[in-house]
């Protein structure tokens, strides 16, 4: 895989691959397993409690709020991308057992870079349709409740999935298998396609989500420090103390999914990007190469992780509805 070998295929007469050693290969492995087994049974979880169970079980009621159904929803929907994304990781250990050689043959090598590309873009959108959804519970919570198409979450949860299949399948074109001193590399094209693929990536797997993502949830910020100034007000009737709590458990999960977004994609996508710049620099091109596979690791990470964090989000989004119908914001 690209994202794997430490090397540049385009000057192989004058470079020599560097690989990790036998342990830091043998970890490697045992980290994986670990993401995979965590990711996997709490993304699973996450699509039986909040999909199937909650599914069958309101089958024909109207008990539950739109807003309520469609958080649900993009959270079930996310769960679902997370796991396409760890589903990829297992081809990662033949990779690694056969010391960094691939051995699956090219059309599986086109399909672990088409269900990366995959499981990417949908984490992307669906992160930001979560953002957009707890912004629009706060600034404009009657037509999210009542007001709102029944079929407008389903079909941009449709829509979503068929952008992200369209934004990947070019990776399928530009996948390919090199031989390389006497190994087999799964590989992306470094040509002009892939170039631009990398860079079509970036801007609207990363950059843009990135953005929305930010300024969504900085919006709630500002709209929950308006509602907080208005409950502690002389006026209100809700009490402080409560509403300290429930805004400080807000603020808490708005930092950790920032931070975690940050921290986990910032860097490979900053890797994936300098490639694309550093065709004419080898040196340069090894690193960034290097850098995104260990940055790899923490994309997967953080979809291991993601469902801890939004089921931990979805009481404190019914909070802030509670906010919103107190203070009139």
């Amino acid at each position: 895989m690209s994202d794997k070998l430490l090397m540049n295929e385009s000057s192989s007469s004058n470079y020599t691959a560097v690989y990790p050693s036998d342990g830091m290969r043998v970890l490697q492995m045992i980290v994986i397993v670990m993401i995979f087994i965590v990711g996997v049974s709490l993304n699973g979880l996450v699509i039986w409690a909040l999909g199937v169970r909650v599914w069958c079980r309101n089958r024909g009621s109207t008990r539950e709020t739109q807003s309520a159904d469609s958080f649900r929803i993009y959270v079930v929907n996310l769960a679902i991308a997370d796991l396409v994304l760890l589903l990829r990781t297992p081809l990662m250990l033949p990779y690694l057992m056969n010391h960094f050689s691939w051995t699956l043959g090219e059309p599986v090598c086109k399909l672990a870079i088409y269900v990366r590309c995959l499981g990417l873009y949908t984490n992307a959108f669906f992160l930001c349709t979560i953002a957009v959804e707890r912004s629009l519970c706060l600034l404009r919570p009657v037509w999210a409740r009542m007001k709102r198409p029944r079929w407008a979450v389903p079909l941009t949860c449709i829509a979503i999935w068929v952008l992200a299949a369209v934004f990947a399948s070019p990776y399928i074109l530009t996948a390919k298998i090199i031989s390389w001193q006497n190994r087999s590399a799964c590989i992306e094209n470094d040509k002009e396609v892939g170039h631009a693929l990398i860079v079509v990536e970036t801007l609207a797997g990363f950059l843009l989500p990135l953005v929305i993502f930010l300024s969504c949830n900085i919006a709630v910020i500002v709209c929950t420090k308006k509602a907080e100034s208005a409950m502690t007000s002389p006026t209100s009737s809700s009490g402080p103390g409560s509403t300290s709590q429930r805004l400080t458990r807000l603020y808490r999960v708005l930092f950790l999914t920032m931070l975690l977004f940050l921290i986990c994609w910032v860097p490979y996508f900053t890797c994936r990007f300098l490639r694309a710049l550093s065709h004419d620099q080898p040196k340069l091109k090894e690193r960034v190469i290097a850098g995104a596979y260990v940055a790899l690791f923490l994309v997967y990470i953080k979809s291991a992780l993601n469902p801890i964090l939004y089921v931990i989000a979805t009481p404190v989004k019914c909070a802030c509805f509670n906010f919103c119908h107190d203070t009139g914001v």
